[in-house]
């Protein structure tokens, strides 16, 4: 028995033995390290976990299962890990960041602004300024969050999200015109974050080589997120495929994850639209113009919904707002006249002929082009006129 235990102490103590357990620790962290770039959290964690059974003070191991645990939503174990290393002093930058995050996620804003505040100056991330801005946007602080929000895009102003939130800020400061200039920005810009993800972009090559099943199967367990910026993208990203039954799925998620954003009501009503659920899109239309009563897009969505359902005096209304919003809009400007022309037959109808002969001329200011407007114009002042020689 005596020579069994020290033969045990001498393997546990034998320096070659730890050489290789380091080795081996070191092993796990590098394909853990090649996991995480690939995004599959889940696997990259357990190889972590590898690492540090190997090696339990592998510092980077530690770091990069937190870091998985946060995306994998183990936000209890997650916290506990970065509060680990605040105590531990390593890494504190990084424990600090997304222990913010955290906060942001459990809504306690007020602690996520002083763990942002606090690495203003460490310039160690990019979108630490972003987190400032919205955790001052979710506690009514807008003028803050439009400052901060500005710094931002100064330090990299291809973030989308940067301008999406200093967009809503200015909305609700009263910068109308400010504001639509950041959401036109946000449209551009798009496109940089559905790139930045490796998985999103696995996607789009599948489905750019015509394979949409591959192209669901891989991105699917993506919309398992609190990340709505990710589940946005999906959303996009399929609906320009024409998947329009996949991006609802992404859609849906994303407007239970930030029901305030006019552009995630938009993008489902359109979705919507497009699979011919009239309600649904109707709903989330009139949800995205009362969130952004300039919104040009989502009052063409809603004057279109509208003109379908033949609910000729919304779809007036809706139309109206789109044209005034962009005079010069072709589409705008033609679906207008079609619907005052098809309004005008309901007056006719009810022999409200006065006010009927305002809508056409209306309809034959905006296509003085169209020979059918001008043709039923003609037509109904010439009964007029005949009504008139009779009386």
């Amino acid at each position: 028995m005596t020579s069994l235990i020290l033969l045990l102490i001498t393997i546990l103590v034998d320096p070659s033995n730890i050489a290789q357990q380091s080795v081996s620790a070191r092993a796990h962290l590098g394909e853990g390290n090649r996991l995480m770039e690939m995004e599959r959290f889940k696997e990259a964690a357990q190889e972590f976990e590898q690492a540090l059974y190997r090696d339990s003070k592998l510092v980077e191991a530690q770091q990069q299962l937190a870091v998985c645990q946060f995306e994998l939503r183990s936000y209890d174990v997650a916290r506990t890990l970065f509060q680990q290393m605040l105590q531990a002093k390593e890494h504190r930058a990084l424990a600090t960041y997304y222990l913010g995050r955290l906060d942001l996620l459990q809504q306690d804003y007020q602690s996520a602004i002083q763990q942002f505040r606090s690495l203003r100056n460490a310039g160690i991330f990019r979108d630490e300024l972003y987190y400032l801005g919205l955790a001052y946007f979710k506690t009514g602080r807008f003028s803050e969050a439009a400052d901060v929000l500005r710094q931002a895009i100064a330090d990299n102003f291809r973030d989308y999200r940067c301008h999406q939130f200093l967009a809503r800020s200015y909305q609700k400061l009263g910068e109308t015109r400010k504001a639509e200039e950041e959401f036109a920005e946000t449209q551009r810009l798009h496109d940089y974050y559905l790139k930045g993800s490796v998985a999103i972009s696995e996607c789009r090559s599948l489905l750019l080589e015509g394979q949409s099943e591959k192209a669901w199967d891989k991105c699917q367990p993506l919309l398992e997120t609190d990340d709505v910026d990710k589940v946005v993208s999906i959303g996009i990203l399929f609906g320009k495929s024409g998947e329009y039954r996949r991006a609802l799925e992404a859609w849906e998620k994303a407007v239970s994850l930030d029901p305030d954003s006019s552009e995630v009501h938009y993008n489902l009503a359109l979705t919507s639209y497009h699979l011919k659920d009239m309600s649904k899109a109707r709903y989330h239309a009139e949800i995205a113009v009362g969130l952004r009563p300039n919104f040009f897009e989502a009052n063409m969505l809603s004057g279109t919904i509208f003109y379908m359902l033949a609910e000729d005096d919304r779809a007036i209304q809706s139309l109206t707002r789109a044209h005034e919003l962009r005079p010069d809009d072709d589409g705008a400007r033609k679906l207008l006249a079609q619907q005052l022309s098809l309004y005008s037959d309901s007056l006719i109808r009810k022999n409200e002929l006065d006010r009927a002969v305002q809508v056409l001329r209306r309809a034959t200011e905006l296509r003085p082009d169209s020979e059918e407007i001008a043709g039923r114009l003609a037509q109904l002042l010439d009964r007029m006129s005949s009504k008139n020689r009779k009386d």
